[in-house]
């Protein structure tokens, strides 16, 4: 499903928690698994990396870990899918690696056709008149935080998050988080059948919200 409108930016990432060693996650280890080409590793931007943080970045992708917490993210277009698929060599290499929690996120930000309809929209997902209004001079819609159950076998939720862009004047940022729970897990095979299985799925979930809201936006509905 295509998107009503096109995002002026669009980024993904992909976010494990569990049990990390963030030394490991250095450009070479990617190198010595088949995961990078050692030119890219060479000319990475390497801005730490110990026993408690590790954050490089080539020119397409960036890699931030904790013990707790070990995320990828799109630095150009497009890399949805060799992104995705980085993530998956990343953890069949490291078989042993528990990982309980899964987040699948899109952000984009779109120009608004004008600053009333940012404003109309913003009405619309939190009104004013009879709540706000009595308590607050001039009220407007800051952030709008949405929750849902997931359509699948899988525990967790997706998560639809709706804001002024920071980055676009009279823009609006739509941010959609797919979480997946498995607490019980030991090993990161499931976090791999999720990638494997779900992200077909999760791309025309948020193709669909984004296509919902930003025709909402445009008055197209």
């Amino acid at each position: 499903m295509r998107e009503s409108r096109s995002p002026e930016h669009d980024s993904v990432s992909i976010v494990f928690i569990g049990a990390f060693n963030p030394r490991i996650f250095q450009p070479a280890w990617f190198v010595s698994q088949g995961l990078i080409p050692a030119d890219e590793s060479s000319e990475a931007n390497v801005q730490i990396i110990n026993n408690d943080f590790c954050a490089f970045e080539t020119d397409w992708v960036r890699i931030e870990v904790v013990d707790t917490r070990w995320m990828i993210s799109s630095k150009a277009l497009p890399v949805f899918e060799p992104m995705r698929d980085l993530a998956l060599g990343t953890f069949s290499a490291l078989s042993s690696t528990p990982i309980t929690k899964i987040g699948l996120n899109a952000h984009a930000h779109y120009r608004s056709p004008s600053r009333e309809a940012l404003d109309s929209f913003g009405h619309q997902v939190a009104p004013k008149e009879q709540l706000w209004s009595p308590i607050l001079e001039d009220p407007r819609t800051v952030t709008v935080r949405v929750q849902g159950d997931r359509p699948d076998k899988y525990e967790g939720s997706v998560r639809v998050k709706v804001e002024p862009s920071s980055i676009i004047p009279d823009g609006l940022f739509v941010d959609v988080n797919d979480e997946f729970l498995n607490h019980d897990s030991t090993t990161p095979s499931w976090a791999i059948d999720v990638l494997n299985e779900e992200w077909e799925s999760h791309r025309e979930r948020v193709s669909h919200c984004r296509r919902h809201i930003v025709s909402s936006l445009w008055g197209e509905l």
